[in-house]
C-alpha cells in the first residue's frame, strides 16, 4: 500500500509540474505575441509569477519524495553506525518540525489573506496564490514519511544513494561508449 501511494504520488506531482510548466510557456508565448502586436496582457506577469512558485513548490515536493534533495551523506556514512543512526533521526525530525512549521504559518497566512484576490485577475482568490506553501509543505511531510523506511534500510546497510546514483550513471556512460565502438 505504501509503495502505491508513493508511486500515485509522484505520479501526481508530475503530472500537475509538467501541466503547470506547458501552461507557463504558454503563456509567456501569448503574453510575448499579445506585446509584440501592441496589446499587452495585463495579468500575464502576475500569473506568470505564481505559476512558477507553484511549479518550484511541487517540483521540490517531488524532489523530497525522490530524495533529491541536496544532503551531507559524505557527513552521515562517515559517522560510525550508532552515530550514524542518531544524525539520521535528528535529521528526520528537524524536517518534520520545520515543514509541519511551515504548513501552520501558511494556513495561517491564508486566514490572514481572507477574501483578497490577485491583483489583475479579480476572479481568482488570493488563497489559490499563497496556497502554494502549505500544500507543497504537507506535500514534503508526506513524501520524507512514506520513503523514510527505505532511506532508513539504505542507511542501517551502509548504501549511499548519491554514490549509487553515481556509480550507475558511470556504467550507463561506459556501455553507451562502448557500444559506440570507444572505449572510455
Amino acid at each position: 500500500m505504501r509503495k502505491t501511494a508513493i508511486r500515485t504520488l509522484d505520479l501526481g506531482l508530475q503530472v500537475a509540474t509538467l501541466a503547470m510548466i506547458v501552461l507557463l510557456a504558454g503563456i509567456v508565448l501569448m503574453g510575448v505575441a499579445f506585446r509584440y502586436s501592441g496589446a499587452s496582457l495585463i495579468w500575464y506577469d502576475e500569473v506568470s509569477s505564481v505559476l512558477l512558485a507553484w511549479i518550484t513548490f511541487t517540483g521540490a515536493a517531488l524532489a523530497v519524495l525522490r530524495n533529491a534533495h541536496l544532503g551531507f551523506n559524505g557527513l552521515l556514512f562517515g559517522l560510525p553506525m550508532p552515530f550514524r543512526m542518531i544524525l539520521f533521526w535528528v535529521v528526520e525530525a528537524l524536517f518534520v518540525v520545520t515543514f509541519a512549521i511551515v504548513v501552520w504559518g501558511g494556513w495561517a497566512i491564508l486566514e490572514f489573506f481572507g477574501t483578497e484576490t490577485m491583483t489583475t485577475l479579480r476572479f481568482v482568490p488570493r488563497v489559490v496564490v499563497q496556497g502554494v506553501l502549505p500544500v507543497a509543505a504537507a506535500l514534503m511531510i508526506l513524501g520524507r514519511l512514506l520513503t523514510l523506511p527505505e532511506r532508513r534500510d539504505a542507511i542501517r546497510a551502509g548504501r549511499d544513494p548519491e554514490a549509487e546514483e553515481i556509480s550507475h550513471e558511470i556504467a550507463r556512460a561506459e556501455a553507451e561508449l562502448a557500444r559506440a565502438g570507444r572505449r572510455p
